[in-house]
C-alpha cells in the first residue's frame, strides 16, 4: 500500500473516531437529556408518565441524581432523573401508590446510597437500617415531607434495605401502624 493510501485510511479512521466521539458527548445528551432544569417542566414530564397532575413538594439532588417527592390526589410517589452534560435532565424512575414513606438503595455516578422519601405522618425523626448486615441511621428533618439519604459503605447488590425502624424525636420507635 503506498504512503498516500496509507494517509487517507488513517485520516478517515480518524475522521470517524472524531465524529463517534462527538456525537456521544455533544449530540447524544441533547436528545436523551431533554427536561429543563426547573420545576415547571420538571412537575410537566412526571404528570405526563403518571398521566395525571402532580405537585412537587420536594426536590434534591446528589451526585448526578435529583430525587423529586411528589403528590397525586391522596398518593404519594417519587421520581429519580439524571442530569447530562448538557446540564437537563431524563427522567429515570417513577413510582407512586398509598405507601407513606418509600425507600431504595439507588445508583449515582459516585457510588449507592440508601434512600427514603415520605410524608411524616407519625413523627419521624431518624429512621434505623440495615443493608447487608450494616447498620444506617437516617436523620429526618421536621416537616411534613422529607427526603433522607445516606451512603452505603460497602457496594450492593441489594435493591431495598433487609430492615428498618422509625424512631420519633425522643428515641421512641414508632408503631408501625401508623404506616399503612
Amino acid at each position: 500500500m503506498s504512503y498516500l493510501k496509507k494517509y487517507k485510511v488513517l485520516c478517515s479512521i480518524l475522521l470517524i473516531l472524531l465524529f463517534v466521539f462527538v456525537s456521544t458527548q455533544y449530540i447524544k445528551p441533547h436528545y436523551l437529556f431533554k427536561i429543563k432544569d426547573n420545576e415547571r417542566d420538571i412537575n410537566q414530564s412526571i404528570s405526563k408518565m403518571v398521566n395525571q397532575p402532580i405537585e412537587i413538594k420536594l426536590m434534591e439532588d446528589i451526585d448526578n441524581k435529583r430525587i423529586v417527592l411528589f403528590t397525586s390526589g391522596s398518593e404519594l410517589g417519587e421520581s429519580v432523573l439524571t442530569r447530562g452534560s448538557n446540564s437537563k435532565y431524563r427522567l429515570d424512575s417513577v413510582g407512586h401508590g398509598t405507601n407513606e414513606v418509600r425507600y431504595r438503595i439507588m445508583e449515582t455516578n459516585q457510588g449507592q446510597y440508601i434512600r427514603f422519601v415520605g410524608r411524616n405522618i407519625g413523627g419521624i425523626s431518624e429512621i434505623l437500617t440495615f443493608v447487608d448486615g450494616e447498620k444506617y441511621s437516617l436523620p429526618v428533618t421536621e416537616g411534613e415531607f422529607f427526603i433522607s439519604l445516606v451512603p452505603i459503605i460497602q457496594e450492593t447488590e441489594s435493591k431495598f434495605p433487609s430492615g428498618t425502624v422509625l424512631y420519633d424525636d425522643q428515641g421512641r420507635e414508632i408503631d408501625e401502624s401508623v404506616y399503612p
